[in-house]
């Protein structure tokens, strides 16, 4: 920008649009204030409707997710229906465990002054650990289990103490957001200003690493099935984790204990209609089906204990029917309901 060229953006035109909104739409003051955060200070610093375009997606695929979360948060007292940690499903352990991860690393940034980290962190932690992970995955026990059911309260446990973290990290650079997140939070019948509520607050019972080999070996798994049906329903297939005896299998196993499941927490991280876990190969297979290899090198203990071990995934066409209330093809004809489901809504 020039002032003898006569080409300086006015902030005023930004927040609040010029003469011809098509050429200068207003963006709000919380673009501008996102755009100035990511900014790099150090090197020449550019704006242009592109970057102000992009700083007003990535706040709109934010908005998108608190919605969600206070959403799905409604009708839950963190006081009266939290479950204690220990007992919460491994991948809402999982998510409290990056949670603290996220809350220690934008802590660090602000005392730096480093405010483009903390965009880039949220950004991160709000597209690919939220909305194209764990939201896709905890859908299915949000809105299909029953209201009070321990497991979709393990999830809505997960998910208050994500959109407080949340709201908190980017209460700064988002004031008006924050406080506007802030004032319809659900279970919190008198709320405060965000900014007379204190500063981020974890607990150290959410750090696990030992989860992560978890999660990370499960994932590959998830990550060679879905890739094996590009386009496809993964709740249309059975898939089958064959492992071989060791450590893997034994961590595996914690998400699973018995041999088939349509609705262990394995199976739910595959999205599959129902996971089977085994530490050998079937003696037959049908014909129609997909094996796909690799292997997972576990390291725990800061590397003194590693072991690699083989794993086969084998995906099959489902045998059973699309359950007209969960979708999930797990009913035994299209017109009945899954016995989850009849389980949720008090049939036999």
């Amino acid at each position: 920008m020039s002032k003898s060229l006569g080409n300086v953006i006015d902030p005023d035109v930004v927040i609040n649009g010029g003469q011809d909104p098509s050429k200068e739409p207003p963006y709000g003051a919380d673009v501008l204030r996102w755009w100035v955060a990511e900014s790099n200070v150090f090197t020449e610093v550019t704006i242009s409707p592109s970057a102000l375009s992009a700083a007003r997606e990535d706040i709109s695929k934010l908005r998108n997710t608190l919605r969600f979360l206070l959403g799905n948060v409604a009708g839950f007292n963190p006081e009266t229906d939290s479950i204690p940690v220990k007992n919460m499903y491994v991948i809402d352990q999982y998510m409290l465990h990056l949670l603290q991860d996220l809350a220690s690393k934008i802590t660090d940034s602000y005392k730096q002054y480093d405010f483009g980290k903390v965009v880039r962190l949220l950004r991160a932690f709000y597209t690919r650990e939220l909305s194209n992970f764990y939201f896709s995955i905890i859908k299915d026990r949000l809105y299909c289990e029953k209201a009070s059911d321990p497991k979709r309260r393990s999830c809505q446990t997960a998910l208050v103490e994500i959109l407080d973290v949340m709201v908190r990290s980017f209460a700064p650079i988002l004031p008006h957001l924050a406080e506007e997140v802030f004032q319809h939070v659900p279970y919190v019948k008198e709320p405060k200003s965000v900014f007379r509520t204190g500063w981020i607050n974890t607990s150290s019972i959410w750090k696990k690493p030992g989860l992560e080999e978890a999660m990370e070996s499960a994932c590959a798994m998830r990550d060679a099935f879905l890739g094996s049906i590009p386009g496809k329903n993964a709740a249309e297939h059975e898939v089958t984790l064959v492992i071989e005896p060791g450590l893997l299998f034994e961590i595996i196993e914690m998400l699973q204990a018995e041999e088939t499941s349509s609705t262990s927490q394995l199976n739910e991280l595959m999205m599959a209609s129902q996971t089977t876990l085994l530490p050998q190969e079937p003696p037959s297979m049908p014909a129609d089906v997909t094996e796909l290899r690799g292997t997972f090198l576990i390291n725990l203990e800061g590397g003194d204990i590693r072991e690699e071990s083989a794993y086969k995934v084998i995906v099959m066409p489902t045998t059973k029917e699309k359950c007209p209330r969960c979708w999930k093809y797990t009913a035994e004809s299209s017109d009945t309901l899954c016995p989850r489901c009849a389980n949720a809504v008090g049939g036999k």
